[in-house]
C-alpha cells in the first residue's frame, strides 16, 4: 500500500501534466508527471503511487499498452485512463487492459475527485 497519496501524471503533452498536476493538489493528493510511459516505467518504486493517469494516445508506447505493462509489475495499482478521442472500441480496450475508469479530456474536478475517491477505495481494500 502507498505510504501517501501519490498520484502519477503521465502524457506526452507537456501541459497535460502540469494542469492536472495542479488540479490533483488542490484535492489534496500530491502528484509526479512523466511524458512517457517508459519514464513511468523507470521510476524506482511504483508502489509509491496511489493510482496511475495516463493519456492514451502516445507515442512510442501508448496508455492501454502501459495498463498491460502495469499489470504485470504492479498488479493492484489502479490506472485511469485518459483521451481527447473517445471511441465505444477504445474504451473497451482500455477497460480490457484493466483501467478502472476511461474519461474524456477535459474533465472536471468533481470528476476528477471521484476517480481518485474510486482509485483509493481499490488500492487500499484488504488492508
Amino acid at each position: 500500500m502507498p505510504s501517501s497519496s501519490l498520484i502519477a501524471i503521465v502524457d506526452d503533452d507537456t501541459d497535460i501534466p502540469v494542469a492536472i498536476s495542479s488540479l490533483v493538489r488542490s484535492l489534496g493528493y500530491s502528484a509526479e508527471c512523466f511524458h512517457s510511459a517508459e519514464q513511468l516505467l523507470h521510476h524506482s518504486n511504483l508502489k509509491d503511487f496511489l493510482c496511475i493517469i495516463s493519456d492514451i494516445h502516445m507515442p512510442s508506447m501508448d496508455g492501454i499498452e502501459l495498463t498491460n505493462a502495469l499489470s504485470d509489475l504492479e498488479r493492484d495499482l489502479p490506472v485511469i485512463l485518459m483521451t481527447g478521442r473517445m471511441e465505444p472500441a477504445l474504451a473497451e480496450k482500455a477497460y480490457a487492459s484493466g483501467a478502472i475508469s476511461v474519461v474524456a479530456k477535459p474533465f472536471s474536478a468533481e470528476d476528477l475527485s471521484a476517480y481518485l475517491r474510486k482509485a483509493s477505495s481499490l488500492r487500499h481494500r484488504d488492508t
